[in-house]
């Protein structure tokens, strides 16, 4: 734009000295006529075609001069509007959010990017007022006016979805320097930190699995032993009717169970890769499953999907995974698996319609030996996540008062 400005300026300084030099011609012209009033009227008629000639000389490099500029103008213009579409392109391009904001900390500009992650449109937002669009902690952060850079804040966007955010925040400047508004450029790190929190996870559990095998070891030589013995008590007529001997092989069980699981968890294995039928399995897990649950109705949408992968470390996944959701609806409701192709990957869904998992425990689901039933090991979701991890894929859930979905990641075959 100062280039327009300055062609303006060109402008206006051509036409000043246009009209000045018009009024020296003039004063000339009727000076020459004062003092030659007596010569011939052939001579006062050549001065005037000589002032006339160079009036219309000066004219005509004038307009040359005018169109020179018209056509640098447009150049300007059209150049000017070149690099703002450009940079507006740019904006509305980037991946990451772009928001911009005037000294009154209304929004200006709001990109494609932006708009996603606070799930609003564009036009619905630009010109309001910063506190009638952003929440906590981000409106706060705006208030303050301050530069940031690289700061992390879980936000909850007008959908209700929580979501980590990477801010940077600086002031906005124009030409001249002067500052003009705030902008804000955000980044949507929830899949990133998601992400890092499984790797941390999973190195956590190979740690703990290292250490719980050779304590699973111990622990199942001195229940052999013990139930050795209460098998030798339990063959005797005198005592075979007390009911500690029974209570003892009881819990004998369920110790043992424990101690499979435990060491199913903590042993390290080589996945045996295979193509395997991920319908079949569900199918048969599901048929062996709901056998003593009418109260549970199923609802499936499977296909002949195959995947690469073990398939005994498969079945084990997903058994504790339709187990929990149907322990989790024990007055009965709806067991809903889907399956879908979602890029190289299989997505398996698992939803229950239970009471879903309370907000406080959410981030313990996947650590081994937590758990919140009377019965439970603490140990199927973990052996869950390990098996999955195992086969290159990911594990993740959603959870609200109306039941709790699961979502299964896993590389397809080719």
């Amino acid at each position: 734009m100062n280039k327009v400005n300055f062609f303006a300026e060109q402008t206006f300084v051509l036409s000043l000295l246009l009209f000045l030099v018009i009024i020296i011609l003039l004063f000339f012209f009727f000076m020459r006529i004062f003092r030659k009033k007596r010569k011939e009227p052939e001579e006062d008629r050549s001065d005037v075609s000589f002032v006339v000639d160079t009036f219309h000389e000066l004219v005509a490099r004038l307009k040359e001069n005018e169109r020179e500029l018209d056509q640098l103008r447009k150049r300007a213009e059209d150049h000017a509007e070149e690099v703002e579409s450009y940079s507006d392109n740019i904006v509305r391009s980037v991946p990451s959010g772009v928001v911009s904001l005037d000294n009154d900390l209304r929004l200006t500009k709001v990109n494609n990017a932006a708009a996603m992650i606070l799930r609003y449109r564009p036009e619905d937002i630009v010109g309001r007022p910063y506190h009638e669009v952003f929440l906590s902690p981000l409106k706060e952060l705006i208030e303050m006016r301050k530069s940031l850079k690289r700061g992390e804040y879980l936000y909850e966007n007008a959908a209700g979805e929580k979501r980590w955010i990477g801010l940077n925040m600086s002031s906005l400047f124009n030409r001249n320097g002067e500052t003009i508004g705030q902008i804000l450029i955000f980044t949507d790190l929830t899949e990133l930190k998601s992400l890092e929190k499984q790797i941390r996870l999973r190195e956590w559990l190979s740690s703990l699995g290292e250490i719980s095998l050779g304590i699973a070891h111990e622990l199942r030589n001195p229940m052999a032993v013990i139930s050795g013995y209460a098998k030798i008590l339990s063959r005797k007529e005198d005592i075979s009717s007390i009911p500690e001997v029974e209570t003892i092989m009881k819990e004998i069980n369920v110790m043992d169970r424990i101690i499979g699981d435990f060491l199913s968890f903590a042993k390290p294995i080589t996945p045996n890769m295979m193509d395997v039928d991920i319908k079949e399995i569900i199918e048969n897990i599901l048929e062996h499953i709901l056998k003593d649950r009418d109260d549970i109705k199923p609802d499936t949408i499977l296909k002949d999907y195959t995947l690469k992968g073990d398939e005994v470390l498969l079945r084990q996944a997903f058994y504790n995974l339709i187990r929990n959701a149907v322990e989790a609806m024990p007055d009965g409701g709806i067991l809903t698996i889907i399956a879908k192709r979602e890029g190289h990957s299989l997505l398996i869904a698992v939803s229950d319609t239970g009471r879903g998992i309370p907000e406080e425990i959410r981030e313990k689901v996947f650590l081994p030996f937590y758990t919140t039933r009377e019965s439970g090991t603490g140990l199927g979701l973990a052996i869950v996540h390990k098996n999955v991890s195992l086969l290159g894929g990911t594990v993740n859930f959603v959870s609200s008062e109306e039941g709790t979905t699961f979502l299964v990641r896993i590389p397809l075959a080719g």
